[in-house]
């Protein structure tokens, strides 16, 4: 080949690149806080930024409507550049903005996107459907379609985000609600509706809160001036709510326990700090990506400086608190709690023995598989009839804590994620299995979770429910703080037998409910009177064999 002058360039597909970009945002609520965060954001100074989200089921399509600055012609054309510069950053205005991929998120889900912007006086409306980025001319350039130019308006500054014809089977409400939840209590001053619901971030109620500066660190040459809060919740948190918020300028990157998350206790720790250094970071090895992953990249250095300033301040708080638990087991009111707790645990379990029992002899009754005389459940069958969802010692009494409950009225559905968790993906084992007691072959990376339930008294707040199950821990907390369990403790203490018999009751109703619940969750009810039927059925068992208390 001759050496005449050549030169060569990078190129791009621009219509491969843009769904490529696109598929980052695979879900709705990613999707949607990405144009959520948009409106709050870029807005003139001196508003306070109001963002609303509708959802049409029917229709397949959200918008989202803000009071911003809104865009000019220009600004649109910046808009539509694939990994175009981020103005107010070049202006010393950084934000979460840096990638450009508002233009692409909507095609993560939907076939169609049309933004409806006013400036100053002047409307601009364009759109872009998906049918023009699968184009062969879509490799040079991606036409946008052009329905207003600038047109004088009356109307204020803001901007219209019209995702549609969305390719989801239904849009997950819940899911959207829960993820700006997350995201705006790092936020001041604005405000988030999804439908008729003004989303807020209500902070748990907390037993204590520390503070810790960097200035006192090895990491302060790393990080600047930084501060990190570390609460304690009084009640398991949700798992959205537990772990320590990284941001920068506002913007969330990463919750992170820094490897502690199976600590005893981590579920009732959460905080935030907040690294600017983070948003104006250069360096070879980025700090984030584009993908909105909601994780740091832990190669980067300033970001192993943030997790090693988190990870020995969050050691500290976490040796306190099983200090203290530990202090507290010791306590003469807390060991006659816990023997209250153990006999409760014991009832339940005596129950629940015979409940696996009648379960699994119906199941075979039906299908043919077993012989329908009364079975002897074993101890490692037991991981099947709950579907073996985790590491639980035999105790039937013990530490709580562990993902947050099943049945809490706060609790929202999960989102439609795909990705697993460490929940079993059946509540009873498969009635036509062949395996049996006898000639199972067990996992032997996984313990049985023989010892069935657990009973714990927890003071989680006087907000907070009578009880609270904890499927992960197969544990059973009466909440101390709630009202009418703290007025019958007060009459004549734990001993007294109205404050025996209402933890009797309220135990058992939630005992009874979570056995609906999962039942529910494992398919087994055709019929919602067939959940409603369980709990009733359950409760009047508990009755009886709880009749002793009442002589």
């Amino acid at each position: 080949m001759s050496n005449d002058a050549k030169t060569l360039s990078v190129t791009s597909h621009v219509g491969r690149d843009l769904l490529q970009s696109s598929a980052l945002f695979k879900h709705e609520h990613l999707v949607a806080w990405e144009y959520v965060s948009n409106g709050l954001q870029y807005v003139e100074p001196g508003v306070e930024p109001v963002v609303s989200v509708s959802i049409d089921q029917s229709k397949k399509s959200i918008q989202f409507r803000d009071n911003g600055r809104g865009m000019t012609f220009a600004d649109l054309a910046n808009y539509f550049t694939m990994h175009g510069e981020n103005i107010d950053a070049v202006q010393g205005r950084p934000g979460r903005g840096k990638f450009g991929t508002g233009k692409s998120a909507a095609f993560g889900i939907a076939n169609s996107l049309k933004v409806t912007t006013v400036r100053d006086g002047k409307r601009s409306t364009v759109a872009l459907h998906r049918t023009e980025v699968m184009k062969p001319e879509a490799a040079a350039k991606v036409p946008v379609s052009v329905i207003e130019n600038e047109v004088p308006t009356k109307e204020s500054n803001g901007t219209l985000i019209e995702v549609s014809e969305i390719n989801l089977k239904s849009i997950d409400t819940d899911s959207i609600i829960t993820e700006l939840e997350r995201h705006i209590a790092h936020w001041k001053g604005i405000t988030v509706y999804v439908g008729q619901h003004k989303c807020q971030y209500i902070e748990p109620a907390t037993s204590s809160e520390e503070e810790f500066h960097s200035k006192d660190s090895p990491f302060h040459l790393a990080l600047g001036e930084v501060t990190l809060k570390i609460s304690v919740a009084k009640a398991p948190l949700r798992k959205e709510q537990q772990g320590i918020a990284i941001t920068s300028s506002g913007a969330l990157h990463e919750t992170t326990f820094v490897g502690q998350e199976k600590r005893p206790l981590s579920n009732y720790v959460f905080g935030s700090v907040d690294v600017p250094a983070l948003a104006k970071d250069n360096s070879p090895i980025s700090a984030f990506d584009m993908s909105r992953s909601g994780q740091l990249n832990p190669k980067n250095a300033l970001v192993q400086a943030v997790m090693g300033f988190i990870g020995m301040n969050l050691e500290k708080v976490l040796q306190r608190l099983e200090a203290e638990d530990r202090k507290r087991r010791r306590n003469d009111d807390v060991k006659r709690l816990q023997k209250e707790a153990d006999a409760i645990a014991e009832l339940i379990n005596q129950d629940f023995k015979n409940w696996k029992v009648q379960i699994q002899n119906v199941l075979a009754h039906s299908v043919g598989a077993r012989d329908p005389k009364p079975a002897i459940v074993s101890d490692e069958e037991e991981s099947d009839v709950l579907g073996g969802k985790g590491d639980v010692p035999a105790s039937p009494t013990g530490q709580s804590g562990g993902p947050p409950d099943i049945h809490n009225n706060n609790q929202r559905p999960k989102s439609a994620d795909p990705t697993p968790d460490n929940s079993s993906s059946s509540f009873l084992p498969d009635p036509e299995s062949k395996v049996t007691a006898g000639n199972r072959k067990l996992d032997p990376t996984q313990k049985s979770r023989g010892g069935g339930f657990r009973v714990d008294f927890k003071a989680m707040g006087d907000q907070e429910p009578r009880a609270r199950y904890e499927s992960s821990e197969r544990s059973i907390l009466v909440n101390l703080d709630h009202p009418q369990i703290k007025a019958a403790l007060g009459v004549g203490g734990v001993e007294d037998a109205a404050f025996r018999r209402l933890s009797y009751e309220v135990a058992f109703c939630e005992y009874a409910i979570a056995l609906s619940v999962e039942m529910a969750n494992d398919s087994r009810f055709l019929d919602p009177q067939d959940a409603i039927r369980s709990v009733r059925e359950t409760i009047n068992r508990m009755a009886g064999l709880a009749a002793s208390l009442y002589k």
